[in-house]
């Protein structure tokens, strides 16, 4: 299984950025790539919600459905990420820092199709050696 992790700290109170990160027409502005973020069942908190992420990637379209497993308001949301190509689970904290706030996510999954079950763990290697 490959990890990846990724922080940020934005010049705005928790409150102001969990508003805009829970705002479902927001989140294509949160991520390379995708174009519509599409809810299916559920809302921004509440466990068991499933989104349809719609991306477009280099001229290709894909969906990946998004399933809220865990969710403490505010603070931690966990997410399943599953598509044709692979799986992964994100997880997306919130940790306020002054009048600023950091967001970390990690991402752990691997690849369901030959290229990526091969390409994903060189990206372990490589950022062992970074």
């Amino acid at each position: 299984m490959t990890r990846f992790e990724t922080s940020i700290v934005i010049d705005k109170p928790l409150d102001t950025v969990l508003k805009a990160y829970t705002n479902p027409e927001n989140i294509v502005f949160w991520t390379t790539d995708l174009i519509k973020f599409e809810v299916i069942k559920g809302g921004p908190d509440k466990v068991g919600s499933i989104a349809h992420l719609h991306y477009s990637q280099k001229g290709r379209s894909y969906v990946m459905e998004d399933k809220l497993i865990y969710c403490d308001p505010g603070k931690k949301y966990i997410s399943q990420v599953s598509g044709d190509a692979l799986t992964a689970e994100v997880e997306t904290t919130f940790h306020p820092i002054d009048n600023q706030t950091e967001i970390r996510m990690t991402w752990a999954g691997k690849g369901k199709i030959l290229l990526l079950k091969l390409l994903l763990p060189l990206q372990d290697v490589y950022s062992m050696q970074v």
